[in-house]
């Protein structure tokens, strides 16, 4: 009763120029988009079966920044704000396609950690097929319905969800009866809340943390023990110190012949301790990494 009442109040409100109203709608697609702050950013799109020259729109909203286009160029069209709505009278199109852009802030309410949408379509022209898209702001998702809402993330249930990869969307696809009336509502939430971006942020900052500790006071590799002599561990605790060395340098620190640094050098290279690189006359020598 209470939506039989509604839909008459709008045909009365736009009741002077209802006999310059098309006939029937052969689409109507409408768009809405919700940013971050909970405004609405909506997009109608009505074709109709010919060229028409006047065309009348009512819209439950005071709503704001319209404009009015056909194919390409803008519509001599007129707007006011009447009872609760916008009236929109367009004379001289000369057209078979009305496209409506506005937006409006007063569409979606906060409840506890969550947002609802809320809007109401009514279908006060037969139209052949009417689609109803709605877009959530980047960044936010449907609420879970297994959790604290206990019910369907959107009314009415028949919508189908889906996403273009960086938004989520609810779509509706109707061949409505005249008089038709969707009272449409979204549940959704951002997909971390204050208190998971706050968790996550300490989380990242520990582990920065501990592995710059690491990095700091991580140890030198040690020499390994496979059976060496005195001065071959002698040999590798300078590689250990200096990462990379000259034979020529090893040979000064541990007061041993070049013959005798080259011999210990090439019997470390083949047990795979160490790894040889020739610079000119000389080797540059460094522990051999796995």
């Amino acid at each position: 009763m209470k939506k039989l009442i509604f839909l008459l109040l709008v045909i009365l409100a736009i009741s002077p120029v209802l006999g310059d109203l098309p006939t029937k709608y052969n689409e109507c697609n409408i768009s809405v988009n919700i940013d971050e702050n909970g405004i609405a950013y909506e997009k109608i799109i009505i074709s109709v079966p010919k060229i028409i020259d006047k065309f009348h729109y009512y819209i439950i909203h005071r709503v704001k920044n319209l404009e009015l286009y056909d194919k390409s160029s803008k519509l001599n069209c007129n707007w006011k704000y009447e009872r609760t709505g916008t009236l929109i009278s367009c004379e001289n199109i000369n057209t078979k396609i009305i496209n409506i852009s506005f937006n409006y802030p007063g569409l979606v309410t906060q409840y506890e950690d969550y947002n609802i949408f809320s809007d109401r379509y009514i279908v006060s022209t037969p139209t052949e097929e009417f689609n109803l898209k709605i877009c959530l702001p980047k960044g936010y998702i449907l609420v879970d319905n297994s959790g604290e809402l206990n019910q369907s993330p959107y009314y009415p249930i028949n919508g189908k969800q889906g996403t273009d990869g960086r938004n989520i969307f609810i779509e509706w696809n109707s061949n409505p009866r005249l008089g038709e009336i969707y009272d449409v509502s979204i549940f959704y939430e951002p997909a971390l809340t204050s208190n998971q971006f706050t968790a996550l942020i300490i989380t990242f900052f520990v582990l920065i943390v501990m592995m710059s500790v690491f990095l700091i006071f991580r140890k030198k590799p040690k020499p390994i023990d496979y059976g060496i002599t005195k001065d071959e561990k002698r040999f590798l605790e300078i590689l250990a110190k200096e990462n990379k060395v000259s034979q020529k340098k090893i040979s000064r620190e541990i007061n041993l012949s070049k013959a005798q640094v080259s011999r210990i050098a090439h019997s470390l290279e083949k047990r795979g301790l160490i790894d040889r690189k020739r610079i000119g006359r000389n080797y540059e020598v460094s522990i051999k990494k796995n």
